[in-house]
């Protein structure tokens, strides 16, 4: 019986992790519980026993991609290095080339507005996140450490939604690498 509580919830992540995975390559909308449930090796029968809603899984599913994106950038003791440290992730080749395992703001759907108010809760906390992590990473600046914080967060998820929105890899290479050298000029990291 002790087991019962661990495996349930091994199998909800399994059901997390799938719905993740297929929340950014095919957006919310189009993202099925069906599909999310064979991804995690279950049947559309066990999803409700879980969550509510597909509304939940998506709020759920980003709060742990923050959690686990917040436990990363934690390693370094300097707030300025966790800045440093989110750019160069975010923005490197490995974060393009991944696409089910990354950032759920870059697949950001144009249906996000018109969705339920726990997605769009949960893709604020994604973005909050990022605004959090620059503000308390900037160093001295002549503008205010808010202001450069929301610049730099639509600075790296406009660079990488226009890097994964076309086919040239050489010229989405050169947008992630003059963003991320961007980003960090304006930090004053670079």
């Amino acid at each position: 019986m002790a087991s019962q509580p661990h495996h349930r919830e091994q199998v909800r992540q399994r059901i997390i992790q799938s719905a993740l995975l297929l929340f950014n390559r095919h957006g919310f909308t189009a993202a099925s519980i069906d599909d999310i449930m064979a991804g995690a090796g279950m049947t559309r029968g066990g999803f409700y026993s879980y969550f509510q809603s597909k509304s939940e899984l998506y709020a759920e599913a980003i709060s742990c991609f923050v959690s686990g994106k917040l436990e990363d950038i934690a390693s370094s003791e300097k707030a300025s290095d966790r800045a440093v440290h989110l750019i160069r992730d975010y923005l490197s080749s490995k974060h393009f080339e991944q696409v089910e395992t990354n950032c759920p703001l870059i697949g950001l759907p144009n249906d996000v507005s018109r969705t339920d108010q726990s997605v769009r809760e949960a893709q604020e906390s994604a973005l909050r996140m990022m605004i959090e992590t620059f503000e308390k990473g900037i160093l001295a600046a002549s503008e205010p450490a808010r202001q450069l914080a929301l610049a730099l967060t639509s600075l790296c998820i406009g660079g990488m939604v226009l890097a994964r929105a076309i086919e040239n890899p050489s010229l989405a290479d050169e947008l992630r690498e003059a963003t991320m050298a961007t980003a960090l000029k304006i930090g004053e990291w670079a």
